[in-house]
């Protein structure tokens, strides 16, 4: 063989080897590429998924931050309803006719067992009704066992009765105040159903 056939023939091996090479590379370097692409996707879908649930959740986290206000809001709005409720019970027993009150109070007076002592008013009803109120009172018992005190309490109406250290406290607000507990949940439901 000839030297122009030996070069010829390792160019043409080389040659082979480098398009063999080349077409190897290609071949991985596709592989590589579909495989990035593959990879690229099943994170781009995840990543997709991962944003869609995100979503969800916030979206169900506002949901839930917006019902529970709500029901705070309503919550406050029954409260405040019942609260002018109970004010308005107040504003009934206030507004009652001078008679008619003094009759009431003589009336839960008396029923106070062991009744005498010290009759304690609000300074309007002392100013007004005192006098008379003890009088109707010492009546109905029959005997002098209740004394208009000098001392006023600050209340709507009704009265205090007290004796030495034992005051009994009939004024409107302690009243119910009393009462509250029981008659809230009456009230919300006639209000509220």
């Amino acid at each position: 063989m000839s030297i122009d056939n030996i070069t010829s023939k390792i160019l043409s091996d080389a040659e082979n080897a480098a398009d063999s090479s080349l077409m190897n590379a290609e071949k991985t370097m596709q592989e590589i590429i579909n495989k990035a692409k593959s990879e690229a996707e099943v994170i781009m879908k995840a990543a997709a998924e991962k944003a869609e649930k995100d979503a969800e959740d916030l979206k169900s986290r506002k949901v839930s931050a917006a019902e529970l206000q709500g029901r705070k809001m309503l919550l406050s709005a029954k409260q405040e309803a019942i609260k002018k409720s109970f004010s308005a019970s107040i504003d009934k027993l206030k507004e009652m006719p001078e008679e008619q009150y003094l009759s009431f109070l003589a009336q839960e007076i008396v029923k106070i067992p062991n009744c005498e002592g010290y009759l304690i008013l609000n300074a309007k009803d002392r100013e007004n009704i005192g006098e008379r109120l003890i009088k109707a009172v010492n009546e109905k018992l029959q005997a002098e066992k209740v004394v208009l005190s000098n001392d006023t309490v600050q209340a709507s109406g009704g009265f205090v009765l007290k004796k030495g250290n034992v005051a009994i406290n009939s004024t409107f607000e302690t009243i119910l105040d009393s009462m509250k507990d029981e008659l809230t949940s009456k009230i919300a439901n006639a209000l509220f159903e």
